[in-house]
């Protein structure tokens, strides 16, 4: 049982990394950086103010830069 235990924490933690991680195909990383879901959705906030397109792309990965988090 205990093994049982084990294992479907481990896979269950497995999948929540690279849920987190993995956005739009390109993945992120960030070694003591904000907790990822909450960075994501200020800085997809905040971009939201730019026009689609480059722009809008470069303002999300510079916010997503100050919260400590860079595309791998």
């Amino acid at each position: 049982m205990r093994h049982r235990t084990a294992l479907a924490l481990l896979a269950t933690l497995s999948v929540a990394a690279c849920a987190t991680t993995a956005v739009d195909g390109r993945g992120w990383s960030g070694d003591g950086a904000e907790p990822f879901d909450g960075a994501r959705a200020a800085c997809e906030a905040e971009a939201a103010s730019k026009p689609a397109g480059p722009e809008r792309t470069a303002s999300f990965e510079a916010c997503m830069a100050g919260k400590g988090w860079h595309r791998r």
